[in-house]
């Protein structure tokens, strides 16, 4: 069986690396190919088979998921799926479309006729679009657009449906009534129904700097513990009653109990990856118990591996789906096969070591950062959530059903344990060396990774096990390559609708512009290991340039701020023109605003001019027509550009055609948002710069745009989504 699983996975994965989604009719192919395998005298034709069978059906999958929602009319009519969010006056849920074809699409309602309510089912006017950003996550959720309700067309209700998404809302509803709000309180309901939207990222930075991320929502850890507990307690009960007893033994009352338990706290996850994956592992087993039949671990894995495959192939492109199977894989290599010792360090602490060193590849690979104190917050963490915080939520569930009076005391008490331990974690989080920020450039390193911790976990004796950490020097010796002296690394990012850019010379860093979300930014930063800014420039006020720049604040050490509005940041400087410096052999200048073209909004954004020896680029934040014209008159002669991010993202509010015949970039760049509403770039101002030959690309089709500016005057140009997979191309 976990041949055959691993097999089938190959095939799934064997269709992610696919640049395009091949078309039905290639199932049928394949299947003749299989055919014709199994005909053959070959002890690995059943390999190749699964093979072939999970790149089919991953295909299958794809192509119903991947649907034209441009043939959707302007009045769709489905239910509501998730459990509707609230942030400020507008409200967020999942749609499942039923007609006229059956998809999932992501909306947003603002100021909605009424509540509303998960599983609801409504007939509403809306605006649609493609999923821009978080491509994968969406295509395995089989989400296909997204957009807002138009309200004023008159949505319609039909009726209700669904009543276990409908059951989770009202827990939600009724915990938010009877537990005062904390800083821990969302968590709890987290615990309770798996529910995490609108919590902030600083408290995932938290859980994500201790490694304890895994406990704080419904996943395969809490499932086993309440299936532990209940089989315990039933077994305990059952024995207190001899009659019982003479009806079913008391092992196999304890199986059943376990087993409802295990699917109904799933039920109340809403079926997520690492629940699947729990229930179905704990059914193999207590099955198992059932029958009195004893199935190995690794038949166990197997067979949940499959089955979630076959639910959802396309899981695959989910980080959980990978922790989930990594650290039960983890579990019975580091621990079975070995004579086992007694004693707390085997039974707990062995356990927690094991997994810690083993995921330290995975941590690295999506996070681009690895727990260093992960093992001692998880040994106090685990058992805190599993044994007194995880029972007291489950009590919790069943109390408010029947009397919210009795819930508030239990929720009190565990909002207030779980606070405890989160003034714990954070104090661990804090510690300087909590965590440590590394990227894998490229899946060989990983996989070289993943061979050394296999050493390094083999049983004791096992012939060159100290060797493993040979296997993971790549990884931790791995560094960026930085540009020489006189050179230039440049990045601009894709933020959405905004702007932010990145230099780095040999020594130095810059930020110009940090979006809305700094997040981006400094995920961004840590993968290129930039642990410090030697300067920060905010070009202006306005939110899409300046409203992450809070975060990078935060958590970087930043040598000096350059802005045109300093009395945003506390010790910021003017970004006057004239102000000049040079790092590394490369030269850097403000041009722009005067003393005299202060407070005057965009048309006040700084112009920074970065130079090598032959090469130029020039930053123009959101300067107008009006701050063009004042730049052609006071210094015509600085403004000739190779690289142009263009003015006001490509507004027809900027682009004068003199401004943009004394710049004459070869390549102008346009921090754009997908589809944004303001319709950037305008079409006379992409006109104007084809007039001149540019070359021109956007963020929002791009992705990030990079440039290595070498010594020689060449320009190394890469884009992120160049290499694009399928689920990046959906229609629309």
């Amino acid at each position: 069986m976990p041949a055959l699983a691993l097999s089938f996975l190959s095939g799934v994965l064997l269709l992610q690396c696919f640049s395009f989604l091949p078309a039905q009719q290639w199932v049928v192919g394949l299947v003749i190919v299989s055919v014709f395998i199994y005909l053959l005298e070959n002890r690995f034709k059943f390999i190749f088979i699964a093979i072939l069978f999970g790149f089919s059906w991953s295909l299958l999958v794809a192509n119903k998921i991947k649907c034209d929602f441009s043939i959707l009319p302007p009045t769709i009519q489905g239910h509501i799926i998730s459990i509707p969010q609230k942030i400020n006056d507008q409200v967020s849920f999942l749609f499942e479309v039923d007609k006229p074809v059956s998809t999932k699409v992501r909306l947003s309602w603002r100021h909605p006729s009424c509540s509303l309510i998960a599983g609801d089912q409504w007939e509403l006017p809306v605006k649609l679009k493609k999923i821009h950003y978080a491509e994968a996550w969406a295509f395995q959720n089989g989400i296909t657009a997204q957009g807002y309700v138009i309200a004023q067309n008159h949505p319609v209700f039909i009726s209700h449906k669904n009543v276990i998404n409908r059951l989770r809302q009202y827990i939600q509803l009724e915990v938010e009534k009877v537990l005062p709000h904390s800083q821990t309180s969302p968590w709890i309901i987290a615990l309770m129904i798996g529910e995490r939207a609108g919590i902030p990222q600083s408290e995932w930075e938290v859980l994500r700097n201790t490694g304890t991320n895994h406990l704080m929502a419904i996943a395969g850890l809490h499932i086993g513990f309440l299936s532990s507990i209940s089989y315990v307690s039933v077994v305990a009960i059952w024995r207190l009653v001899p009659r019982l007893m003479l009806i079913i033994p008391a092992y196999q009352a304890g199986a059943c109990a376990s087993l409802i338990m295990a699917f109904f706290y799933s039920t109340l996850a809403g079926f997520s990856i690492p629940t699947q994956r729990a229930c179905i592992m704990i059914s193999v087993f207590l099955m198992s118990t059932l029958y009195r039949r004893i199935i190995p671990p690794w038949q166990a894995f197997g067979l949940a591996l499959l089955l979630v495959l076959m639910i959802n192939p396309l899981s695959v492109l989910s980080s959980s789906f990978w922790l989930s199977f990594t650290t039960i894989a983890l579990i019975i290599y580091g621990m079975g096969g070995r004579i086992k010792p007694h004693g707390l360090w085997w039974k707990w602490g062995r356990v927690q070591w094991v997994i810690a060193i083993g995921l330290f590849p995975l941590s690295l690979w999506f996070f681009t950062q690895y727990s260093l104190v992960s093992f001692i917050a998880n040994s106090i963490a685990i058992p805190w959530v599993g044994f007194l915080i995880l029972p007291l939520c489950f009590i919790s569930v069943i109390l408010i059903l029947f009397n919210s009076i009795l819930a508030k005391w239990t929720l009190l008490l565990a909002d207030k344990s779980l606070s405890i331990l989160w003034s714990i974690l954070t104090w661990f989080s804090h510690l300087p060396f909590a965590s440590w920020h590394q990227t894998i450039p490229h899946p060989i390193f990983l996989i070289i990774a993943v061979i050394g911790i296999v050493i390094l976990l083999s049983p004791a004796g096992f012939p060159g096990k100290c060797s493993g950490f040979f296997w993971l020097l790549p990884v931790l010796l791995f560094k960026p390559i930085l540009p020489l002296k006189g050179e230039v690394n440049f990045s601009l990012l894709d933020v959405g609708q905004g702007l932010s850019v990145v230099i780095q010379t040999k020594h130095h860093a810059l930020v110009y512009d940090t979006g809305v979300i700094g997040e981006r930014v400094l995920d961004y930063l840590q993968s290129r290991n930039i642990q410090k800014l030697d300067m920060l420039v905010i070009s202006h006020g306005d939110k899409d340039h300046s409203g992450g720049a809070a975060v990078i604040l935060e958590k970087l050490p930043v040598k000096i701020i350059f802005t045109s509005v300093p009395a945003l940041f506390y010790s910021a400087q003017y970004c006057l023109a004239g102000e000049k410096w040079e790092w590394d052999g490369v030269q850097f200048e403000f041009l722009y605003p005067t003393p005299s073209t202060l407070n005057q909004g965009n048309n006040s954004s700084c112009v920074l001019k970065i130079s090598t020896e032959k090469q130029h680029i020039l930053l123009t934040g959101d300067i107008e027509k009006e701050a063009e014209k004042f730049l052609i008159a006071s210094t015509p002669e600085k403004l000739s550009a190779d690289i142009l991010v263009a003015p006001h993202h490509g507004s027809k509010t900027s682009g004068l055609r003199e401004f943009i015949e004394d710049v004459h970039p070869q390549y102008v760049l346009y921090a754009t948002g997908y589809q944004n509403r303001y319709h950037f770039p305008h079409a006379s101002v992409v006109e104007t710069y084809r007039t001149i030959g540019a070359i021109q690309y956007e963020t929002a089709t791009a992705g990030d745009i990079q440039f290595k500016v070498n010594k020689d005057a060449s320009l190394l140009l890469s884009l992120s989504r160049a290499n694009h997979h399928f689920w990046n191309v959906l229609p629309g």
